[in-house]
Order: structure tokens, then C-alpha cells, then sequence
């Protein structure tokens, strides 16, 4: 069964809510920036075969406890 969970996702000056399917995540950690928010990276490459990183408006507890459940 295919799970999508939706995270606001920072962008430069804005946030916005993403869809983004479970299956696609590779690891998700604390912004070692800031303790109110969260890196996603997901398991696929960008165009440039860069690793694509989300940072995402949510704490890690917060985010954690969205994927567990």
C-alpha cells in the first residue's frame, strides 16, 4: 500500500505544503540550524545526480512521530 504524508516545506522566502510519498525517503534529521525544523532527504537524484534535501517547518520529534504513525 502506497502512504503519501503531507510536511511544509521551506523554499527561499516561502513554505509550502508538499506531498510526498513514504516510500521516497531516505533519512530524516534535526536542522542542526535551527531546533524548530527538520531535513528530509529523498531517495532519488536530482537532474544534476545531486541528492534532493527538503527542509521541512516541522521539529524532528514532531516530524519522527508523523512517520511512525
Amino acid at each position: 500500500m502506497i502512504k503519501f504524508i503531507e510536511i511544509p516545506v521551506s523554499e527561499e522566502d516561502e513554505t509550502k505544503v508538499e506531498l510526498i510519498n513514504v516510500a521516497n525517503v531516505g533519512r530524516v534529521y534535526p536542522n542542526p540550524q535551527n531546533s524548530r525544523k527538520s531535513i528530509v532527504e529523498l531517495n532519488y537524484h536530482s537532474v544534476n545526480d545531486a541528492p534532493v534535501y527538503l527542509e521541512v517547518e516541522m521539529s524532528y520529534e514532531t516530524l519522527r512521530l508523523n512517520f511512525i504513525g
